[in-house]
């Protein structure tokens, strides 16, 4: 026990350099002066924000003239429907139920 010397630290775990000082650019160049191998890749688009890519798509999109719409029905076709609908007491929530069970084609326009 008198050999010991209180002066001296020994140390027992030391943690070895995080992330981000692992990758700071004195670390980097420490590195590369002992010889050590280094590995260097780049990420695709890093540090660019592009969230909103254009693609060939949207000149094809903007050249297009055609009117792609539906032909609107008339008033009259409304005013049938709301006939019909009134005249067997359903509200238009109830219709739309009524409409959209899965029934034979043919039954479903006789019964409506």
């Amino acid at each position: 026990m008198a050999e010991s010397d209180w002066d001296t630290v020994t140390v027992l775990r030391k943690k070895g350099p995080t992330a981000a000082q692992a990758k700071s650019k004195q670390a980097v160049i420490a590195a590369q002066r002992r010889g050590e191998e280094l590995e260097t890749s780049k990420k695709w688009s890093a540090g660019q924000n592009k969230q909103h890519v254009i693609t060939k798509n949207t000149a094809k999109l903007d050249r297009e003239t055609e009117e792609l719409h539906h032909d609107r029905v008339t008033l009259e076709v409304g005013k049938v429907i709301q006939q019909g609908r009134q005249a067997r007491g359903l509200t238009q929530k109830d219709l739309a139920t009524v409409s959209t069970e899965r029934r034979c084609p043919a039954e479903a326009s006789l019964n409506l």
